[in-house]
């Protein structure tokens, strides 16, 4: 599914045209235009043309400077940095950007009483300090090298909305469906809800005048009838064009009209064991036998039709820390998989189930388990159908479990599973702190997402070492990281911590008519999606004028 669009050359000067309307497609209404309280991605891919971010993400999600005038000046000891603001910067109502707004913008998403839906995490941060107008301090409690990534890259709000706002109540403030001070490339119009939300061109903007004159954001819900709009020429922007599946994809793709990015995604699909003792899949060769009976490929492509792409770390291939030779692979070896199991004390039984004698004491176990997988979800479903039919053969006896999302989560924060598959969507640094570090155990340790139960004191070690591994400069201190993010790799993919299944496989469609519209690696257009470049969105411009 992979496709790379021709490249071609940026458009002169002279060539890029100011004027007209552009037209992209949400999926579904936005609840608030609340930066401090949206959380679903269409909220996201509203709010990014209207606030500036601090950091962003280029075309290769290497994270570069936007409000901030240059990359954070780190102390040696890796822990305190010093960014600097452009001073050309201006909220809409005319007032500067300066580091109050930073400061009124971070410490109001790191207040304990704050009423949204997202999760920020500003547990790093000592301190933060206005230097002087247009310089901000932070002092982390010890070096922390996710902290350009996770908490600098990411929008800032003016202090004269926020800045003495009671953070319990912000959901239901009046910025919340009528933001009149903003400062990103396009200033907030109105917003019929269920219909459209309309942006213009703010022409203070610091980073230049937007090309377009206005945006419309159109709701669309109907995945066919997104797809068909951008191919009538209706929307000029189709961020989500994925959900129209294979068909409205390669209808897209032979359309003369239209422009089409296909890549793999920040987020993966991976199927979760309980590794705590007593569980069926306790032993580290039960999970290598399961891995390598099961044809990971084919598994992937009937599930997701080519929505998806096989994984084997936990680290995508559109990051940069991914590197394809770090991981373990388990190549289908049926008579590998039935020695593993006997290895690991199962038999196969007359039944076709295999069996051991009982962890716990008394009698035997047999290995029967269910895949608890999200209803509504039949890429998830159909994996586990197959998993389900493909690991008789050792006799594993696993059920699909199509469960609710509203009660999905509840027996596996509570270590009460045999299985289960998820998805993950990832930020653009690719620490897995919060999976698979032993302090992250739920329900041990009452926080984290690491259900698995798995711990291992090297792993624990590498982890810690990935975040504490702060250079002088950025590239520096992602070459560092790289090298552990190697060896992390290798345990998690060994040990099958999680056996991993998909990275997903998303599509992005633009008119032909936009212009200035560039692909990173892999074809990827990520950085245009979620808050990760809003000063992007300026850039863009029609080619008629219209």
């Amino acid at each position: 599914m992979l496709v790379s669009a021709c490249g071609t050359s940026a458009p002169s000067t002279s060539e890029v045209k100011n004027g007209g309307t552009l037209i992209f497609a949400l999926d579904s209404d936005a609840t608030t235009l609340n930066p401090f309280v949206m959380s679903t991605v269409p909220e996201f891919r509203a709010l990014s043309f209207m606030y500036p971010n601090l950091y962003s993400a280029d075309k290769n999600l290497n994270v570069i400077p936007d409000l901030a005038d240059g990359m954070p000046s780190v102390s040696s000891d890796g822990t305190v940095w010093t960014v600097k603001l452009k001073k050309t910067g201006k909220w809409s109502d005319g007032t500067p950007m300066t580091a109050d707004d930073v400061l009124a913008t971070q410490k109001l998403q790191a207040d304990p009483t704050l009423d949204t839906d997202y999760s920020y995490d500003w547990s790093p941060l000592k301190t933060i300090e206005k230097v002087d107008t247009y310089t901000v301090r932070y002092t982390l409690n010890a070096p922390f090298a996710p902290f350009l990534a996770v908490n600098l890259a990411g929008y800032i709000a003016p202090a004269s909305v926020f800045g003495k706002v009671d953070a319990a109540k912000i959901r239901n403030m009046p910025a919340s469906t009528n933001p009149t001070v903003t400062g990103g490339p396009y200033k907030f119009d109105k917003w019929v809800p269920g219909q459209e939300i309309d942006f213009s061109a703010n022409l203070s903007y610091y980073n230049g005048r937007p090309h377009y004159d206005k945006v419309v954001a159109k709701i669309i819900t109907d995945a066919t009838a997104a797809a068909n709009a951008l191919i009538n020429g209706d929307v000029s922007w189709h961020p989500s064009l994925g959900e129209a599946g294979a068909g409205g994809i390669s209808k897209a793709k032979a359309a003369s009209n239209v422009v089409v990015h296909t890549y793999e995604d920040l987020g993966y699909i991976d199927f979760r064991m309980n590794t705590r003792k007593g569980h069926i899949f306790d032993n580290v060769m039960t999970r290598q036998a399961l891995a390598s009976v099961l044809d990971k490929a084919s598994i992937v492509q009937a599930a997701t039709q080519g929505a998806g792409a096989p994984l084997w770390g936990d680290i995508v291939p559109a990051s940069w820390a991914y590197d394809a030779n770090s991981v373990v692979k388990y190549p289908l070896d049926v008579a590998k998989a039935k020695s593993l199991m006997q290895q690991a004390g199962w038999t196969i039984g007359a039944d076709g189930v295999a069996t051991r004698p009982n962890p716990n004491g008394g009698g035997t176990q047999k290995f029967v388990g269910k895949i608890r997988v999200r209803a509504g979800k039949p890429d998830r479903l159909k994996a586990a159908e197959i998993i389900s039919d493909q690991v008789k053969q050792i006799g594993m006896q696993l059920t699909p479990d199509p469960t609710d999302f509203k009660v999905f989560y509840k027996p596996i924060q509570q270590g009460n599973f045999d299985v289960f598959i998820a998805g993950f969507s990832l930020t653009l640094d690719p620490d897995d702190y919060s999976t698979a570090s032993s302090t992250q155990l739920q329900p041990e340790h009452h926080e984290g997402q690491n259900w698995t139960g798995y711990s291992n004191p090297q792993l624990d070690s590498l982890i810690s070492q990935e975040r504490a591994t702060v250079k002088s400069t950025d590239a520096a201190t992602k070459a560092a990281r790289k090298a552990i993010f190697n060896q992390i790799e290798k345990i998690i993919s060994g040990d099958l911590q999680t056996y991993m299944l998909w990275a997903d496989v998303s599509s992005m469609g633009w008119s032909s008519n936009v212009g200035n519209v560039a692909a990173g690696n892999g074809d990827n257009t990520i950085y245009y999606d979620v808050n990760n470049n809003p000063n992007s969105r300026a850039e863009w411009y029609s080619k008629n004028g219209k």
